[in-house]
């Protein structure tokens, strides 16, 4: 039984570039690690050039917060749909082609313009390090979303960097408002909330999210507080609010309900790109087959466990097998 019938995600639809590189290298570079900064196509490309030979293990694989969440449903199990605007390059295409491939309903536009791109640096403590050019996924336009019929659809799922998108984040939202679906957001960086905070207390206060999920920065950057009093104010603002702690695992509240869940182990930690996204896809995924508040977290522990032991989104086909079992 699905509680949610098909959750729809609605983002930037990018492709990922991940590479190891050197602490000195990234901070060469002048940005903050485990952050995000938006560029242009010429000023990524001036950037791979420069980085030419100082990067290693370069893969690649399909990206964007929200993707990569529903991404993760529908491998779990969930019905899962994308909604967002592609290139018409070859990149672009084969994006789409990824996708479908892994279960997922895309609603794609396709723009005149290159696919986005993210560049993904990981340094030795496997954290991540982004460098995003939108490319056409920053054209994603309300009539995108007039477009989309939303029959069976049960959540919308937003990353927050549609924040910066404020036609259609406000589309999103007007159309989920009518429709009466709940809406969950994921904050997506400590930079976002702190660029967008009153814009998203407003939403809070205005009841307006049914689900909130923040790591421990981006909840100090939207509360002040940490740990359980960030996790208190979110609560009184949202029926379900999450504060994920990393390896010291998430704090968790559904109305009074409260809960505490642990990190779950893992052998080596390679790469910490999407481990937020697919704790939620995880977390999503245990709420859609009727899991309690508890085993819901404990679940999403597992699912992120698997994704930063590898390099971007490379979850083993048999480990998908294995945590689609468990739910």
């Amino acid at each position: 039984m699905s509680r949610f019938q098909t959750i729809l995600g609605a983002g930037s639809a990018l492709w990922d570039v991940l590479a190891h590189v050197s602490d000195a290298t990234l901070a060469s570079l002048g940005e903050p690690k485990g952050g995000m900064t938006l560029m242009d196509a010429p000023a990524q490309l001036a950037l791979f050039q420069k980085l030419d030979g100082q990067m290693t293990g370069i893969e690649e694989a399909s990206g964007g917060s929200a993707c990569n969440t529903v991404v993760g449903l529908a491998r779990l199990g969930s019905n899962a749909a994308f909604l967002g605007r592609r290139g018409k390059d070859a990149r672009g295409e084969h994006l789409e082609t990824v996708l479908k491939s892994q279960g997922l309903v895309t609603h794609l536009a396709v723009d005149d313009t290159d696919n986005g791109c993210v560049l993904s640096l990981v340094t030795p403590d496997a954290q991540r390090t982004m460098f995003t050019s939108l490319a056409a996924a920053s054209n994603f336009c309300p009539a995108d979303v007039e477009a989309l019929d939303l029959d069976g659809v049960g959540l919308l799922y937003l990353e927050g960097y549609l924040l910066f998108n404020t036609p259609v984040f406000d589309a999103l939202m007007a159309r989920a408002e009518a429709a009466k679906i709940p809406v969950a957001l994921d904050c997506g960086a400590f930079s976002v909330v702190e660029a967008c905070r009153g814009r998203l207390q407003e939403l809070l206060s205005q009841g307006r999210i049914e689900i909130l999920l923040a790591n421990e920065d981006e909840a100090f950057a939207l509360t002040g507080a940490r740990d359980e009093a960030a996790l208190e104010w979110i609560a009184s603002h949202a029926p379900i609010a999450v504060v994920k702690l990393g390896a010291r695992g998430a704090l968790l509240a559904e109305g009074a309900r409260r809960a505490v869940v642990s990190a779950a182990p893992v052998h080596q930690v390679v790469d910490t790109t999407a481990a937020g996204d697919i704790w939620a896809a995880g977390f999503l995924h245990a709420l859609d087959k009727g899991m309690d508040l508890s085993h819901a977290g404990q679940f999403a522990a597992r699912a992120a466990a698997e994704v930063i032991q590898v390099m971007g989104m490379a979850i083993p086909e048999e480990r998908w097998s294995q945590l689609k079992a468990q739910a």
